[in-house]
């Protein structure tokens, strides 16, 4: 199975290890930004996909869960 992102080899949840990482680390980090902010997991992942301080590897695994209805 290939990575939804970026076509690699899909290691877990259907990314590969570089976009899983990053798919962690969004879910890992969203309980404390939720409450923090008062939103949604979609906001957040909108937040995420049009930030320019974060990374690349996130903000397109945000972009990819937000276009498959994932949120």
């Amino acid at each position: 199975m290939n990575c939804k992102v970026c076509q690699r080899d899909a290691v877990e949840e259907g990314f590969c290890e570089w976009h899983l990482r990053a798919y962690r680390n969004l879910v890992d980090r969203f309980p404390v930004w939720g409450r923090a902010m008062g939103i949604t997991w979609k906001d957040y992942l909108s937040q995420i996909a049009e930030n320019s301080s974060a990374g690349n590897w996130v903000k397109e695994v945000a972009k990819c869960l937000i276009e498959n209805g994932e949120t």
